[in-house]
């Protein structure tokens, strides 16, 4: 059976396999030398992971399997006729040749993968079944969301893809078109990830940063800069993109965390409500403040001049507050019923002077928002008709509802904005896995209780998301992969259902590691990664710091799941380490090799958690002050114990505070802070450590 991913719509499958070659020879019938050259450069670097097959020109060698490509699609029916001609190809496998027909660039890209994803290997040689594929895509722009800078100098300085230099995104790139993803939007939160001289104090460059030195065992302060600082590369990546008509967008914020200016000079932020408990007061810019305007469309300026395809502007969902300046109060907040609707009014403002400032240095730009998503969730359809009008005609939504409303709601959506301007809905289950402290979460299986978990974002709901959008027909999805080690599935998720598929989960789930991995061992790594059940630090019951990405508390009616847990884990450890010994013999399996790395050491901690959340449970039931504090004591040292696993692996684990409050991505300082305030009540710590700053935005669910 063809087993290809994404899932192509039209297969016919015949007996046998062509025969055995180690090249393939391409004729490019008529094409212009140029056309030819260029054709052929991307042919071979489409087989970036298959260095060991050879590719030439219309010179069929001893050994080399003949593809004819003829550019036409005319005598060929489909649907999505458009699609189909910008995206789509023709593929007929024979015994000694094939026919490869195809009318624009991205088809012949995407068929040439489809030729590198169908081939086996055979006596040194490779194969390839016999057969027909007639596919393209059902969404025109298929995203992935990942991270260049994600809350760098508010919440984190460094993490998973936010550490990677130029090679790194390379392969990650050609991993996307791999899974025929025609589209990045990086996110920039934070420092600026490259040079910016009109603001140089905004630029991610020798940032301290306190590393552990396991050698000595003690912290050692570095300073660290972005990659892309230290080699810019990121003119490179994106013309590299653009040879294989892949787009790359800028992920900023339309007033929020931009480029840490707001870190920078505290004087220029938003003032909140006098009396107002709410703790981000850092994260956006006062919008009567003049120099604040210019620094915006300033740093708007500059990435359009960067080569950024589009942008995606993300208006921050804190807007239960609105600043109260003299002139921000007259401005906007007298005219409104509400500082919700006095920020809304205030945005649509700002997002026009950015739109106009990104026309000027291209005019060709993609400009997009993700925006009004603040409660209600539900909204009246006069808002959504308010919202059309507030906006230029040709901005892009890439937010629309799914999760926490009825269907309906994406429907209302859709006929107020219209499909094409649809690129994107509420799939982040990859992006709320972030910020689990580089824990392990992606099935509904990973959690406890997850029907009643109040935050619903796993891979199961992004799939039912991208069905839904696929069948109303809009222009574009967005997947979050703000993670990549150990996430592969969204990746292969957004990749196949953005793509059109309509494949039930549990038949997509299979496949696609059989795929991957190949029969036998794709089932045994679909069965680790659906029976690690991770309990986030935060939900133990002391823990009264709100955290809204896993809201459940452990109770004593989960022990019997976390007693099975715990017996499960020790042969969930020998299994990991036993794919992982398959990865390491198999040279096309390698770069599953850090993956597993990540999922070995998530379910290491996952046993030292599991003991620390029910130690916290005897603890809720301790009767005598010395028991109380006896276990507090156990709840210290497993929280040590989990703490020295995060530092052998990773590079970013203290809190980072120059905001003002204290963010980290890892429980462990906000557990001891929690502890010393239960222990002495007469001196209590009151810097709470937030597990995360993007927890802020969120504290509604």
């Amino acid at each position: 059976m063809v087993n290809l991913f994404p899932e192509p719509k039209i297969v016919r499958e015949y007996e046998g396999t062509t025969r055995p070659f180690r090249g393939l020879a391409i004729d490019f019938c008529d094409l212009t030398e140029a056309e030819k050259a260029d054709l052929l450069e991307i042919a071979r670097m489409r087989f970036w992971n298959r260095k060991d097959l050879r590719i030439s020109a219309n010179n069929p060698e001893q050994g080399f399997l003949k593809i004819i490509c003829i550019r036409g699609l005319p005598d060929i029916e489909s649907e999505h006729r458009d699609l189909f001609l910008k995206q789509g190809y023709f593929l007929h496998i024979e015994e000694d040749r094939i026919l490869l027909k195809y009318q624009e660039k991205l088809g012949f890209i995407y068929a040439i993968t489809t030729i590198k994803q169908l081939m086996a290997r055979k006596d040194g040689a490779f194969i390839l079944p016999r057969c027909e594929i007639t596919d393209w895509p059902s969404v025109e722009h298929r995203a992935v969301a990942p991270t260049f800078s994600w809350y760098a100098g508010y919440g984190r300085l460094g993490f998973d893809m936010q550490l990677w230099g130029r090679d790194e995104w390379i392969r990650y790139l050609n991993i996307c078109i791999d899974n025929k993803i025609n589209q990045m939007n990086m996110v920039m939160y934070g420092y600026w990830p490259f040079e910016f001289e009109e603001y140089p104090e905004t630029v991610f460059r020798d940032v301290p940063v306190k590393i552990w030195n396991k050698e000595n065992r003690r912290w050692l302060t570095v300073r660290y800069s972005h990659p892309n600082i230290e080699e810019n590369f990121l003119a490179d990546f994106i013309a590299l993109a653009h040879r294989f008509d892949f787009k790359i967008f800028a992920y900023v914020g339309l007033n929020s965390y931009n480029g840490a200016y707001s870190i920078k000079h505290p004087e220029k932020r938003m003032i909140k409500p006098a009396g107002s408990n709410f703790m981000n007061d850092f994260d956006s810019l006062c919008l009567s403040d003049e120099d604040n305007i210019s620094y915006i469309l300033a740093s708007m300026r500059k990435i359009a001049q960067l080569g950024f395809d589009g942008f995606t502007l993300e208006e921050s969902e804190e807007g239960f507050w609105f600043c109260t300046c003299d002139r921000c109060t007259e401005r906007w907040g007298a005219t409104s019923a509400s500082p919700v609707e006095a920020k809304h009014k205030a945005n649509m403002w700002l997002l026009k002077l950015i739109y106009e400032e990104i026309r000027r240095v291209n005019p060709e730009a993609v400009i997009g928002i993700r925006a009004f998503r603040q409660p209600p969730l539900e909204k009246d359809p006069a808002f959504l008709e308010e919202c059309v009008r507030s906006m230029p005609l040709d901005i892009k939504l890439f937010w629309a509802p799914a999760l926490y409303v009825p269907p309906t709601e994406f429907k209302k959506w859709i006929a107020a904005f219209g499909r094409d301007r649809i690129w994107g809905r509420d799939t982040e289950a990859n992006a709320i896995t972030s910020t689990m402290g580089r824990l392990f979460r992606i099935f509904e299986s990973n959690m406890i209780r997850y029907e009643d978990e109040a935050n619903a974002q796993v891979i199961e709901r992004d799939i039912e998301q991208h069905i839904t959008s696929a069948a109303e027909g809009v222009s574009g999805i967005n997947g979050f992969m703000f993670e990549w080690y150990g996430y592969f599935m969204f990746q292969w998720a957004h990749a196949n259902y953005g793509w059109g598929s309509t494949m039930d989960k549990e038949t997509f789930f299979h496949r696609a590691c059989e795929a991957a991995f190949g029969k036998e061992l794709g089932e045994r790594v679909l069965l680790v990664l659906r029976s690690i059940l991770t309990i986030h630090e935060s939900q133990m019951p002391f823990y009264t710091t709100p955290f809204p990405f896993q809201k459940n508390k452990i109770t004593e009616a989960d022990i019997p799941q976390i007693m099975q847990a715990k017996l499960r884990h020790p042969g969930l450890l020998e299994e990991i380490h036993a794919i992982q010994r398959e990865l390491e013999k198999d040279p096309q399996l390698a770069e599953y090799i850090p993956h597993f790395a990540r999922i070995e050491h998530a379910e290491r901690r996952n046993a030292i958690i599991y003991d620390m959340v029910l130690a916290s449970l005897r603890y809720e039931k301790a009767t005598s002050h010395e028991e109380k504090a006896r276990l507090l004591d156990e709840i210290l040292q497993y929280n040590e114990a989990d703490f020295d696993l995060v530092k052998d692996m990773f590079f970013d684990v203290n809190p980072v505070s120059e905001s003002g409050v204290k963010s980290c991505m890892y429980p462990y300082h906000e557990i001891k802070r929690l502890i010393h305030n239960i222990r002495h009540p007469e001196a209590p710590d009151n810097a709470i450590v937030c597990s995360g700053i993007e927890a802020l935005g969120w504290l509604w669910l």
